[in-house]
């Protein structure tokens, strides 16, 4: 007789746990991406007050350094999607991982706002590469559904652990070592990062290969976004008498509808059509765009208000943000305990509805000196509450759409809560220049976010459980 090779017909304990550290490994790598991202955009809001002394910059132009990544971020992260989806996540997520670092070390060296603000365009776009790449990722990388619920979870309490330490870790850095450290720190962080991925990370399923890409509807889009942007951030200083102004709103109405007009007729469209027959994954998008314009447009106001208003240098500044980061964190570790066992839009209702109550209160609570233990549960309420609808929004788009489709879908996702972003703190810039007093623009922000989370908890709250069709 000959022998023959048998495949083991027992599971093997030790390649089984070998796989699973390797999960947990390539999990912890790619979220590393979202760290990175969101700890460059709380540093930043702690560190303008510091720009705007050193580069002498107006609030417009604060306004254009941190849009300015939201708008390459918005624009190009569904192009990323499909990037991630046709050539494949790991080599995707890598070169936006590189780009990113690259550009962190041009902002840090930046000698003017201009420069600043070009820098921040190229970081934006290393995003838009890297984001939909790392969650695609995760979902190739973790088949039981149950466990990529968790997964998705801990990707979004990674990313608001940094959420959480960066105000205090902005604060730390650009009061020892002055705002261009908030961007230096991204190098020897990715760096590791890359090297990391890049040994771990498996390449994943083969990249589909779509048979186009639209180009002009990318290019429709992000004309779109960029006047929006300029009409926004502009019109408070220019007023509505400047030709310029004029002239970026006729571009967005006209660019905006060569981009309907283009998504109808492409034979391949940025986002297939037929999902947005599904409901549910409109009402998730849409939760997703508004809760980012009433986060944002607080976060960026926040930190002029409580350096100009309260007097706070950097670190205190820092110090007295940290309660709503932290409860970020706090509630992305509670939503990943939560899944499977509360339903995606009964968590994302709850936490969304104590946001919506606590948003006013608490720029209320600081515009009329309210004892400050007051405000620290405010702050709590609204960030655990926002957190909490994070990880099952994402969830629940990522099951509307076929699995090879969730490069795009993120794309999507992500693309609409950046342009949100972009929106919200255009609107807090535009508060802060029209306002006779900070105070007075706080509360104005305060209100929309009120608005703008309401509206998100009826749109989570009255979302149906249709699915998209393969």
């Amino acid at each position: 007789m000959t022998d023959c090779a048998v495949e083991p017909i027992f599971p093997d304990p030790a390649r089984e746990r070998a796989d699973a550290v390797r999960r947990r490994m390539a999990l912890v790598l790619v979220a590393s991406g979202m760290f990175m991202a969101v700890l460059d955009t709380t540093i930043v809001n702690v560190a303008l007050p510091s720009m705007r002394a050193h580069l002498n910059a107006s609030v417009a132009g604060l306004a254009w350094i941190v849009d300015a990544y939201t708008l390459s971020f918005a624009a190009l992260i569904l192009a990323g999607g499909v990037a991630s989806d046709r050539f494949g996540a790991k080599s995707v997520y890598l070169c936006g991982l590189a780009l990113f670092v690259a550009a962190s070390a041009a902002c840090g060296l930046a000698p003017s706002v201009g420069t600043l603000v070009a820098a921040r365009f190229a970081q934006g776009t290393g995003a838009a590469l890297f984001l939909p790449a790392s969650l695609s990722i995760v979902r190739a990388t973790f088949d039981d559904p149950a466990e990529r619920a968790r997964a998705i979870a801990a990707w979004a309490g990674i990313a608001s652990i940094a959420a959480a330490i960066g105000p205090v870790a902005g604060g730390l850095l650009v009061d020892g070592f002055g705002w261009r450290s908030a961007f230096l720190v991204n190098v020897p962080t990715g760096i590791v990062a890359l090297a990391g991925a890049w040994a771990i990370v498996k390449a994943g399923s083969k990249a589909v290969r779509r048979s186009g890409f639209d180009l002009q509807g990318q290019v429709a889009s992000t004309i779109a976004l960029a006047a929006l942007c300029f009409t926004a951030i502009e019109l408070p200083t220019r007023g509505l008498a400047s030709p310029e102004v004029w002239v970026a709103i006729a571009v967005t109405v006209i660019s905006a509808a060569a981009l309907a007009a283009v998504e109808r007729r492409a034979a391949h469209p940025m986002v297939p059509l037929a999902w947005f027959g599904n409901a549910k994954f409109v009402a998730m998008n849409a939760s997703g765009t508004l809760v980012y314009i009433g986060y944002f447009s607080v976060l960026f106001l926040l930190s002029l208000y409580l350096h100009g208003v309260r007097g706070l240098d950097a670190r205190h500044t820092g110090l007295a943000m940290l309660p709503m980061a932290a409860s970020l964190s706090l509630g992305n570790v509670l939503a990943g305990k939560l899944q499977g066992r509360v339903s995606a839009t009964g968590m994302m209702t709850i936490g969304l509805g104590a946001a919506t109550l606590a948003g006013p209160a608490m720029t209320a609570l600081l515009e009329t000196n309210a004892p400050w233990a007051w405000v620290v549960a405010a702050m709590a309420a609204f960030g655990a509450g926002t957190a909490l609808s994070v990880p099952p929004m994402i969830s629940t788009i990522l099951e509307q759409v076929p699995a090879e489709s969730a490069g795009v879908a993120s794309g999507l996702l992500n693309a609409l809560r950046q342009a949100g972003s972009l929106l919200g703190v255009a609107f807090a810039g535009a508060a802060a220049v029209l306002a006779t007093h900070l105070s007075t623009a706080l509360t104005v922000v305060g209100v929309l976010a009120g608005v703008t989370y309401a509206g998100a908890t009826c749109l989570a709250a009255r979302s149906t459980n249709a699915r998209v069709r393969d």
